[in-house]
């Protein structure tokens, strides 16, 4: 009974919904034909709003259906794309992300990288320092080994030992300390940075004590970096100065000390090394062979002297009547260039020069030199040529350049009216012009075969009278003044 009521009732909705669909077929159709021809348009069929309802509300309901399963495909269409591009932002976020990581490690890798190049670069700057530091301090030494190979002054060398070094390592103070045997102590021969004594005298230690003392009695190179670390020394030195640093080295020619060198305290207020130790004990040894080099020639020199002497005994043998008269010439000469303060160079360059000045009369005849009358122009040529034989003589001896000068100018005078050469008084040497007067002076007050001797005060006329023109003005003025005192005392009697 109810199966047969629902099939009724799906019987008439089936029939329902057929006539609904023919009828819309059949409008449709109609309306398809209106739209065909236009000029039927008066006349299209309406679709009662009445007669079917229902229908009506079905056919809006399917197009409301219709607009919103095509509303809904084409949001779901949208959501898909923005799926799809959410994911593919996503995608790119990580790929971004990704790339951030790669780039921050890379960043880290350059930054480690750039520390290393730095730490490489400060470590190669440093060794470039070092390096450069080595080849300045060789060519250093190279030059001072050179200077000092040049070198044959015993004074000079001692100057050169110590003040190089006081450059080269920046120190406050250095000393060069010669051995005193007789009273076993060290002298100061030369320094820089050392105050005077009061009383004038000379630096000195005892053997043993002390810095240098320790490097003498131990024959060693030594450094001390820092005195506030140390007590073997005081910080006081026995002369007047406070130590700080120090380094010290002996000077030896083989086995036997010769000196010490010493430089206290650096002006920068670091401490010396023990590099810097070796560079001193370098320059030590270097000091060493220059000073043996100068006794060497010393030793020459004075094998020379003596030679040359012998040959001016041989000379005054042939001329009894100047017998006496280097030795003379000499005498007056130091004591000329005492009083005008000249020092012991000078003086010494004096004293030789004084012996050897008439060496070249060796090759004058006797006949000539012992001539009772005057000598003819022949005669007066060959003795004028012996201040330039007695230069040639002498110049291949390694004596000072100075001496064989002297030996060359000792008969010039000072308005070029001399000879051999005729120089003026500006290209004439001090200890020449000195040696000129006084040789003057002993010639004049000694007897000669043609003529006899001239009072002292007649010889000093002669030569003030020639004083500005043969005879230097401020050397005739002090020859003067010595002969005065020597008469007042007797003393140019006992030279004569």
């Amino acid at each position: 009974m109810t199966l047969s009521f629902v099939s009724i009732i799906l019987f008439v909705l089936v029939v329902l919904l057929a006539g609904a669909l023919i009828y819309t077929f059949s409008y449709l159709h109609r309306l398809n034909r209106a739209s065909q021809h236009p000029a039927d348009k008066e006349t299209l069929p309406s679709i009662p709003s009445s007669s079917l309802p229902v229908l009506s509300n079905i056919s809006n309901r399917i197009a409301l259906l219709s607009e919103s399963l095509t509303e809904q495909k084409r949001v779901e269409s949208y959501r898909q794309k923005m799926t799809a591009m959410e994911k593919q932002e996503i995608a790119h976020l990580l790929e971004k992300e990704a790339l951030s990581r790669q780039l921050e490690r890379q960043l880290d890798e350059t930054r480690q990288a750039n520390l290393m190049v730095s730490g490489l670069n400060q470590d190669l700057e440093e060794i470039n320092a070092s390096l450069n530091e080595a080849i300045n301090r060789l060519s250093a030494l190279n030059q001072i080994s050179r200077m000092l190979g040049m070198e044959h002054d015993k004074k000079q060398i001692y100057s050169m030992a110590v003040s190089l070094p006081v450059e080269l390592l920046k120190a406050e103070i250095g000393h060069l300390m010669l051995p005193e045997v007789e009273k076993n102590n060290l002298v100061v021969e030369f320094s820089l940075g050392l105050a005077e004594t009061k009383s004038g005298t000379k630096h000195s230690v005892s053997a043993g004590k002390g810095l240098a003392g320790w490097v003498a009695s131990n024959k060693k190179s030594l450094l001390v970096e820092d005195f506030d670390k140390q007590e073997r020394f005081p910080l006081a030195s026995s002369m007047g100065y406070r130590r700080r640093t120090a380094i010290s080295a002996p000077i030896m020619i083989k086995d036997e000390l010769i000196g010490v060198i010493s430089l206290i305290n650096r002006k920068d207020g670091t401490c010396f090394s023990d590099e810097d130790r070796t560079l001193l004990a370098t320059i030590a040894s270097e000091t060493a062979m220059a000073i043996n080099n100068a006794l060497l020639l010393e030793r020459i020199q004075r094998g020379y002297f003596s030679m040359v002497q012998s040959l001016i005994v041989a000379v005054e043998a042939k001329d009894v009547y100047t017998k006496g008269h280097s030795e003379r010439v000499t005498q007056y000469s130091l004591l000329i260039g005492e009083q005008m303060g000249l020092d012991m160079d000078q003086l010494e360059i004096i004293q030789q020069a004084g012996v050897l000045h008439d060496i070249g009369k060796i090759t004058v005849e006797l006949s000539i030199l012992n001539k009772p009358t005057s000598l003819d122009s022949d005669e007066y040529n060959k003795i004028k040529d012996h201040p330039l034989t007695g230069f040639r003589i002498l110049e291949p001896i390694d004596f000072s350049e100075k001496i064989k000068m002297c030996v060359l100018q000792h008969h010039e005078r000072i308005d070029g009216l001399g000879y051999p050469n005729g120089f003026e008084s500006e290209d004439i040497l001090l200890e020449a012009k000195i040696l000129t007067a006084a040789d003057a002076f002993d010639a004049m007050t000694t007897k000669r075969p043609y003529r006899d001797p001239l009072s002292v005060l007649e010889a000093l006329r002669e030569i003030d009278r020639c004083s500005g023109t043969q005879f230097d003005p401020e050397v005739v003025e002090v020859l003067t003044r010595v002969i005065h005192a020597l008469t007042s005392s007797g003393g140019v009697a006992l030279l004569q």
